[in-house]
């Protein structure tokens, strides 16, 4: 029985979830593992001190040492992500015309689109556009520009300069980090650049993120979260920080996952 393990079997049972699953959240394991809440997060900061892990409010995460790879992130939350992506894909209209950043929840978002939707997707991203290309009624623009390795997206001055010509109806964007002054961040100078360019280029802005993402922290600020109109996430067990972004004026949609 989990109820029955040593603290120590247990935060190696965590530990592996973690690593497994990308991240916990500490009310769910401690129903699971028959303990209280306060047990799971004296586990959980214990494994984050020997950095093992990285704490956010409410659970923890894979510890990382640096950027993760596009391809590295595209394997967490995957039920998540989906969930997120479909519930945000049945909001878009007929014929609207979409700037989509790179992030693999927007990937999920261009794969959950209805087949038969007519839109028109702009993107930075060659996988999002190959994935947008499944779509038989999709026109595909892809913007100019080097390709950065870690966002797997175009950058540079001629690929701002492209999208600040812009007045597009949709903005989708995924997320690095929401942080407690509920401001938008990034890992990416560049990447933070862009997706600022692409929320001033379009008349509704609509953020993707995993709830993971929300108090968090992200070394280069974007803009304020009110600058959006839309945030899907999923489950989350920090309610208090969806009611404060409702607050700003943001639509907050909450995904079954």
């Amino acid at each position: 029985m989990l109820k029955d393990l040593s603290p120590d079997e247990r935060k190696g049972l965590l530990l592996k979830r973690i690593n497994e699953a990308g991240r916990v959240l500490a009310n769910v394991v401690a129903s699971e593992f028959g303990v209280s809440e306060d047990s799971i997060r004296r586990d959980l900061r214990e494994l984050a001190e020997q950095g093992l892990v990285q704490r956010f409010h409410g659970g923890a995460a894979r510890s990382r040492s640096g950027p993760r790879s596009f391809q590295q992130r595209a394997r967490d939350d995957t039920a998540g992500k989906r969930a997120i992506a479909s519930a945000a894909a049945a909001r878009i209209p007929a014929n609207a015309t979409m700037l989509l950043d790179s992030s693999t929840t927007v990937l999920e978002f261009v794969r959950a689109l209805p087949a038969g939707l007519q839109t028109c997707i702009i993107t930075g991203s060659p996988d999002i556009a190959t994935a947008a290309l499944d779509h038989p009624y999709c026109e595909v623009i892809l913007l100019g520009g080097s390709l950065n390795r870690m966002t797997r997206s175009t950058i540079g001055q001629s690929t701002l300069a492209e999208v600040q010509s812009m007045r597009i109806d949709y903005c989708v964007l995924g997320a690095c980090a929401v942080d407690e002054t509920l401001m938008l961040r990034a890992e990416n100078y560049d990447d933070a650049r862009m997706k600022l360019a692409f929320i001033q280029a379009s008349n509704q802005v609509m953020l993707l993120a995993t709830s993971d993402k929300l108090v968090k922290q992200g070394p280069f600020a974007i803009a304020p979260i009110s600058i959006i109109a839309t945030l899907v996430t999923n489950r989350i067990a920090n309610q208090a920080i969806l009611e404060r972004i409702s607050e700003v004026g943001v639509e907050v949609i909450v995904a079954d996952d």
